[in-house]
């Protein structure tokens, strides 16, 4: 279509100068008849022609030969040859003859020269490309920026969903920008707000769950130990006095029957206390600190045989009024380390300083990723705070994991914790 508007608009302009050139020709060679010196007048016909856009006059000789010829404007940076037999066409032309009293020549010839027009076309392409080129540069540019800005809150909900799944639910995104990417985020926010208060009560729930088991464990043991206990005791020691009693004069039969009870009786009682061990495992207060970390450790090395724990704790604890704190301290901490943080080594202390007791547990996992504080770590502050101590937690210098540090005064009862140290690596 922009092809044949243009065409179009060339010959329309050639033909109008066309008709133009050859009346005005016709009258300067009509002003030669009757000439007293016509020949004079000859280079001023052409002369008026010289530097004209659309018009080409030549002087013909009798054979037709051009003898002088107009100059035609030519542009400084020509279009090239396919373009202008592209848009050309046939130029017109005609002839006018030279009157009777100018001899030596036939005729001018006038000719359309569509080359200038030709160029102004190819003048304003030129510019219509650069002008759309630079069009579509902005809008390309425009384009970008706009997809970029909103697309990010994209980018940003890729980073929240990768900090989920590794159960960080501390993160909140701007509820802004179109409707639908507001509704997504309005969505994650309220999905995150969930999942949180689930991990909290689903924390929750376990240090109760656990609390509550220790205490079954402990109540049950109490009642082996304290009833069932003496039961088999009271029952050994009546078949061994009625044995006794009866002498060896007695029945075979009835002293076999009562070697066989008394040793019933035996076997009953070793198997409580493996009942009374298995009950009290991992408990402080029935193993101490040394034994119950050390089962720990035991419990989460062989959950995770790639796991290195080292542990450094003082032999006896470091007091009744401590010792709990310091375990469940030293608990979280590593439950922390191995749910949360790609940890391979873990390592526990618990040292008496000059200015009183200082547990330090630091892992190689990926640190902290969140300044919120969990139930888990919010007990274990709670637990600090009770025993006069200071607490805090942070990533390590070298940015390779966690540093948990608990610092507490030396307890009023005090001579445990003055025992030498020991330490146990499990693996």
């Amino acid at each position: 279509m922009s092809y044949w508007r243009a065409a179009a608009k060339i010959e329309t302009e050639l033909h109008s100068a066309f008709v133009v050139g050859k009346q005005v020709l016709e009258d300067g060679v009509n002003g030669l008849k009757g000439s007293p010196n016509p020949y004079q007048k000859l280079s001023g016909i052409i002369e008026q022609f010289n530097n004209g856009r659309h018009l080409r006059v030549s002087l013909l000789d009798m054979d037709g030969s051009r003898v002088v010829q107009s100059h035609l404007e030519t542009p400084d940076d020509p279009a090239p040859a396919w373009f202008y037999g592209l848009l050309g066409g046939s130029p017109e032309s005609a002839r006018v003859p030279t009157p009777p009293n100018v001899r030596g020549y036939s005729a001018f010839l006038i000719e359309a020269e569509p080359r200038n027009e030709v160029q102004e076309v190819w003048e304003d392409l030129g510019n219509s490309l650069l002008l759309a080129g630079i069009l579509a540069g902005l809008v390309s540019a425009l384009i970008y920026w706009t997809v970029e800005r909103e697309l990010k809150p994209l980018d940003q909900l890729r980073h929240a969903i990768a900090r989920v799944a590794q159960h960080d639910f501390s993160l909140r995104l701007v509820e802004s920008g179109p409707r639908d990417l507001r509704a997504v985020t309005s969505g994650f926010n309220h999905m995150v707000g969930q999942l949180e208060e689930a991990e909290a009560s689903k924390t929750l729930l376990e240090e109760q769950l656990s609390t509550v088991q220790d205490e079954e464990r402990a109540e049950l043991a109490r009642d082996l130990h304290d009833e069932i206990g003496p039961l088999l005791f009271s029952v050994g020691l009546d078949a061994a006095s009625v044995q006794k009693a009866l002498g060896d004069g007695a029945n075979r039969d009835v002293l076999e029957r009562l070697d066989s009870i008394r040793e019933a009786v035996g076997l009953s009682q070793k198997r409580v206390l493996q009942i009374l061990g298995r009950l009290r495992t991992g408990t402080v207060e029935d193993l101490g600190l040394e034994a119950a970390v050390q089962r720990l450790v035991e419990f989460w090395t062989s959950r995770h045989p790639g796991l290195n724990v080292h542990t450094t704790i003082p032999e006896g604890g470091v007091g009744a009024e401590l010792d709990s704190v310091v375990y469940r301290i030293i608990q979280e901490s590593m439950s922390n380390a191995v749910r949360h943080g790609n940890t391979s080594a873990i390592d526990a202390t618990v040292a008496v300083e000059d200015g009183g007791i200082r547990v330090c547990v630091v892992d190689d996992g990926g640190g902290l990723k969140s300044n919120r504080s969990g139930h888990g770590l919010t007990g274990m502050r709670e637990r600090v705070a009770s025993r006069n101590g200071t607490f805090s937690i942070r990533n390590r210098p070298d940015g390779s994991g966690t540093l948990v540090e608990a610092k507490f005064p030396y307890p009023a009862t005090k001579s445990s914790a003055s025992e030498p140290l020991r330490t146990g690596t499990g693996i």
